[in-house]
């Protein structure tokens, strides 16, 4: 893997800090029992971390390329051989190295992986889904967001943005110069980690050659703003929008969700409906006179590791 400089937080349960510690050394890594702290170290660190039932976090320095993802293998195979587990208060965060990435990079990627959000919840287990955990809120209010898209700086992002318990926390930048990702869940399975890392790396790559273009735009009809904006992002996806879906995220009324289909429409695009028992199923299929967004999640992400996902998701939502 090339890019980015990364570092991971690992939280887990099952072992004692003094148990991690040693298996960390034995294969072969540096590592310290410290307090709780937001340093970043030369080393692995194991620290306490309130919000881990029953647990702590093991947090890595920072990694690069393969030999960072070797590392991680190495750390987390180590840990689960120790008999380390996890539970649902347990999340696997990984931070990017966000220097020299501008405002617009910053607002690419959010804007980017709040069209696609629904689609990673699908390899994400339900816990960590849409807005359902405490500590990575759903990120597509902050991307539909004025503040969010008034900001010129990150610091302004970050403002906006409020916390940090976020599926992206823009608010690492400040404090480690990072973006960081809290999505998916706790895991002691190492190609769970590593694909998750390849992922990540990839998909800011994929949204910073975005950044600036239409490609980075998909709500980018001027006329269409607000809670419009937001229904034709949702109905751009590959997998277009349910009824349901849109009247969930919108709060509007089924009759509402039909006269907003009809304005998209008036605005360029053509939509294709396609009903069911379920309800109906909108689509954003092309735009009068202008090509409809070519960009797709796994852009520019390796075979296998789109594989894994799309495997993944196949089989949680069996």
């Amino acid at each position: 893997m090339t890019g980015r400089h990364f570092g991971i937080e690992i939280e887990t349960a099952g072992i004692t800090k003094e148990r991690a510690a040693k298996v960390l050394r034995l294969v072969g890594l540096q590592v310290a029992i410290e307090g709780y702290n937001h340093t970043t170290r030369n080393h692995w660190k194991i620290v306490s971390d309130a919000s881990v039932q029953g647990g702590f976090e093991v947090v890595s320095p920072v990694l690069h390329g393969e030999d960072g993802l070797e590392a991680v293998r190495a750390a987390i195979t180590a840990l689960d051989d120790a008999g380390a587990t996890i539970n649902r208060t347990c999340g696997l965060h990984v931070h990017f190295d966000a220097q020299g990435l501008a405002a617009e990079e910053f607002k690419a990627i959010v804007r980017r992986y709040a069209r696609f959000e629904q689609d990673i919840d699908r390899f994400m287990p339900p816990s960590r889904r849409a807005d359902a955990n405490t500590f990575c809120h759903s990120i597509r209010a902050l991307a539909g967001s004025a503040p969010f898209n008034r900001a010129r700086t990150i610091q302004d992002l970050a403002q906006a943005q409020g916390s940090r318990y976020y599926k992206i926390n823009l608010q690492s930048y400040q404090r480690h110069g990072t973006i960081e990702f809290r999505q998916h869940g706790g895991t002691v399975n190492a190609p769970k980690a590593v694909n998750w890392i390849r992922f990540l790396a990839a998909f800011i790559e994929a949204s910073r050659q975005s950044a600036g273009t239409a490609e980075a735009q998909p709500q980018a009809p001027a006329r269409l703003t607000g809670k419009m904006a937001q229904v034709l992002d949702m109905i751009s996806r590959e997998s277009g929008a349910t009824t349901e879906a849109l009247a969930e995220a919108t709060g509007w009324q089924r009759h509402t969700i039909r006269a907003a289909i009809t304005r998209i429409r008036q605005a360029g695009f053509q939509v294709a409906a396609r009903r069911t028992r379920a309800g109906s199923t909108y689509k954003a299929e092309a735009m009068a006179g202008a090509r409809l967004e070519a960009d797709h999640l796994f852009r520019g992400i390796d075979t296998d590791v789109r594989r894994f996902y799309e495997y993944r998701a196949a089989v949680l939502a069996a």
